[in-house]
């Protein structure tokens, strides 16, 4: 019983911040003036191909499952996801319709403040070897920071003076919080994970060259298995599966966007078979390529 007392206040302040997301959001993506901060609306059950960078995801009303290399995790409506890195991610809307639609919104986090607002902070402990994610219920003082945050999105006056506040007590909440753990551990990580995210940098800028393992290791000073093993420990897949991951999503990027045909597109991304590229794609993005651009310009 004191436990569904406890969760009634967040359960109610959920609900009534989903109904002005709802109120503000127009198409499905709405990029406020907040920098970082944009609020989404969707009515299908469609994929969403991304990159997670550093940034805080909430879901205020229906529920997604995100696939991160090759495990599948679930969230729902009342929690956030946190990400620490950048992450090639598919999510999947599960429970959504026209009556009622999925509603989110997606803060980017500044690595600067948090370095800055933790370094103000006490008993500041680091659990290493975690993952560069997690997924936790709201607390009653995040999601009225949150409601805050959405206020100023009708009020563009005020942004430049209140925004960075509510966005200060937001990093505060998290670092105490539940995933206070996960982003603690991004700025007080061991030299071997300095190195691990070097690698994530360059390979999100270079992941059309070809790659070695045994190369990429010698860059991060480690050996090949020590390397695989940490990498994956971070980001949940192996450093082929995420070049592979990052290939698929430009892959989608050009032909959808810029409508080049498919043969091209596999060769551009650096594919020699194109059965092989549809192969994977319909790995990934649970469709063929043909089809997917086929839906997508019947839109």
């Amino acid at each position: 019983m004191t436990l569904m007392n406890d969760l009634n206040p967040v359960i109610e302040k959920t609900k009534s911040l989903a109904r002005k997301v709802d109120g503000l959001v127009k198409n499905e993506d709405f990029q406020t003036e907040i920098s970082g901060f944009s609020l989404h609306r969707r009515v299908n059950k469609q994929s969403i191909h991304c990159i997670y960078d550093l940034g805080l995801g909430v879901i205020l009303q229906g529920e997604k499952q995100v696939l991160i290399g090759n495990e599948i995790f679930s969230y729902g409506c009342g929690q956030t996801m946190l990400t620490t890195i950048d992450l090639p991610a598919v999510s999947r809307l599960t429970q959504v319709s026209y009556s009622e639609p999925f509603l989110g919104m997606m803060l980017k986090l500044d690595i600067g403040m948090i370095t800055e607002i933790a370094g103000s902070m006490e008993n500041i402990n680091v659990t290493s070897n975690i993952p560069s994610f997690s997924i936790e219920q709201m607390d009653l003082g995040l999601i009225e920071a949150l409601d805050r945050l959405v206020d100023l999105v009708e009020d563009p006056s005020l942004i430049s003076q209140i925004a960075p506040l509510i966005q200060h007590e937001i990093i505060v909440r998290l670092l105490l919080g539940k995933h206070g753990d996960y982003l603690r551990n991004l700025i007080k990580i061991s030299v071997s994970e300095k190195n691990i995210f070097k690698v994530i940098s360059w390979l999100r800028n270079n992941f059309l060259n070809d790659v070695r393992v045994d190369e990429i290791a010698e860059q991060a000073n480690m050996t090949s298995a020590t390397f695989r093993n940490h990498f994956r420990e971070i980001t949940r897949m192996t450093p082929l599966q995420y070049q592979k991951q990052l290939r698929l999503q430009e892959a989608r990027k050009l032909m959808l966007m810029q409508s080049i045909e498919i043969r091209r597109v596999a060769e551009s991304v650096g594919y020699e078979s194109q059965s092989q590229f549809t192969r994977e794609y319909v790995r990934l993005f649970g469709i063929t390529p043909q089809k997917d651009l086929k839906e997508n310009t019947a839109k």
